[in-house]
């Protein structure tokens, strides 16, 4: 399962149907949140640095135990365990009945199931009221949202005046996408005409499939800007897994190598692999 790239749901379909794919998905691939945080290869190593950086921003804002936060998009369950085990209590929601489940269960598992409380939602119309929420958290949401717009203006809106809010964000000009042509964004408007061609002349099946959604880290400041949310730090991460028409071109080991050089310039600061990162994560303030 790929969390990153350019997936496009074939045909006209509302919001609705939109969602439904996407909580089609999840429905499939649940055992893959469940085994991701353990997995040795790029992806694993990625997503667990990801979560590390998230914990360390939160850290770092030493907020009192009394703080509510709300995790959104909890999948199975690890960073509200992770809050949890802090000594917070955690509103955690996601719009997949599956992933409530699995977040449930794993609190039980850890004796945490009286710190979490796992609910049904859409980031988009969060039932919560005005303010609610000292830090909110979402991993790994903002590349399944139909309109990045109102679900940022929602999660402000539950969010206290000077809340923190800690955000991902999939990196459209990731440096792996550039080695596929099924990924690279100069490639986009050919891949969408081959396949309507491929299509209309019965060569290829219509596939309704979840849209995956990257942005380029200027254009998801700026919605972050029009959200009133102030970005007040970010790090970028993640550098694989390298494939070729879907297809990974070297092994784990390797692939993780080059990962780990990679990351280690960028984290030093070279010029250009600092902004080119898989993920790009965000601690944004609420004005």
């Amino acid at each position: 399962m790929r969390e990153w790239g350019h997936s496009t749901i074939i045909g006209k379909t509302d919001y609705h149907q939109e969602q439904k794919l996407v909580d089609e998905h999840f429905d499939a691939s649940s055992t893959f949140w469940t085994d991701i945080y353990q997995r040795k290869d790029v992806l694993g190593i990625i997503f667990r640095r990801r979560q590390a950086v998230a914990l360390n921003y939160v850290d770092e804002l030493s907020l009192p135990k009394t703080a509510h936060i709300l995790d959104i998009g909890c999948g199975a369950g690890f960073m509200a365990i992770a809050l949890a085990q802090r000594g917070f209590s955690v509103e955690t929601v996601d719009h997949a009945p599956p992933m409530i489940k699995l977040t449930q269960r794993h609190a039980r598992q850890r004796g945490m199931e009286n710190k979490i409380h796992a609910t049904i939602e859409d980031v988009h119309e969060l039932t919560f009221e005005n303010q609610s929420f000292d830090l909110i958290v979402a991993l790994g949401v903002v590349i399944w949202l139909h309109d990045l717009r109102k679900a940022l203006a929602e999660i402000a809106r539950v969010l206290v005046s000077g809340g923190y809010v800690v955000l991902t964000m999939n990196n459209r000009y990731a440096a792996h996408v550039f080695l596929d042509p099924l990924s690279t964004p100069a490639f986009e408007q050919i891949r969408k005409g081959v396949k309507r061609a491929l299509e209309i002349t019965g060569l290829r099946n219509p596939r309704n499939v979840a849209r995956l959604r990257t942005y380029s880290i200027k254009e998801f400041n700026q919605y972050l800007c029009e959200a009133n949310l102030t970005n007040t730090k970010n790090t970028n991460v993640g550098f694989g897994p390298f494939t070729i028409l879907g297809h990974n071109i070297l092994s784990d080991r390797i692939g993780v190598k080059i990962h780990q050089k990679l990351q280690q310039y960028a984290d030093s600061g070279y010029p250009i692999l600092c902004s080119l990162g898989s993920q790009y994560i965000v601690l944004a303030r609420k004005k």
